[in-house]
């Protein structure tokens, strides 16, 4: 927001698996209720939201399993459709695809997203797609990561492409991380209001594929009318 840029929210699943705090819904009801969630949230932080056909099927302990029952194939192509259809310079993983997020889901939506960066430029991928949208190569894919890795692997934080969240809006009269809070308590049914903080935030982003980028995880990018 602070940038100008276009942003897309791609969440794997509708969260039919999920708890639910608020009410009695289930399953298919629950993805109703969770989708709904998660488009008040958009309206909040202005990103544009897209999803896949993946079903919630609860927790997963490995990325394997999760995979045996999404139908990783059709998925992943899902993820490709996705990015070639949004373009996106710089894509962001919230989990790694490492294992340290723990679901079994969590870490498949990195490495989908992963295999997809390396294949939406690719015109042999999913060639029945071009009949509709054309091949998009993004500049780079990042982690954004937890400062407990970086400091478990002796990662020097400083050298990073870095955002603070706590920036402050004069014009909306808020931080964006007070934005954030807001967008983030849409998430009834899971319980994931959190209460707005004020003052620096320092997110760090590691590269896990694509060109480098040194101070700016938009380095490179165009960012002007033309």
């Amino acid at each position: 927001n602070e940038k100008l840029v276009r942003t897309g929210y791609l969440s794997i699943t509708r969260g039919d698996g999920g708890q639910n705090l608020i009410g009695s819904e289930q399953s298919e009801l629950m993805g109703v209720i969770r989708t709904q969630e998660l488009m008040a949230a958009r309206k909040i932080d202005g990103a544009q939201q897209f999803f896949t056909r993946a079903i919630d099927f609860g927790y997963s302990k490995n990325p394997g399993e999760t995979f045996d029952i999404w139908d990783k194939q059709k998925i992943l192509s899902d993820v490709v459709w996705t990015i070639r259809q949004f373009r996106p310079d710089i894509i962001i993983t919230r989990f790694p695809a490492t294992g340290e997020g723990g679901h079994g889901n969590h870490t498949a939506s990195a490495i989908l997203a992963l295999e997809a960066f390396k294949m939406a430029g690719d015109p042999d991928q999913f060639p029945e797609q071009l009949k509709y949208i054309k091949p998009w190569k993004p500049k780079r894919i990042f982690w954004n990561c937890w400062p407990s890795y970086l400091q478990e692997h002796k990662i020097d934080a400083a050298a990073l492409p870095k955002l603070d969240l706590g920036t402050y809006n004069p014009l909306l009269g808020r931080s964006y991380a007070e934005l954030a809070a807001e967008s983030r308590s849409m998430h009834k049914s899971q319980g994931f209001g959190v209460s707005a903080q004020r003052g620096s935030i320092l997110n760090y982003f590691l590269l896990t594929a694509g060109d480098s980028a040194k101070s700016d995880m938009l380095d490179g990018v165009d960012l002007t009318w033309s």
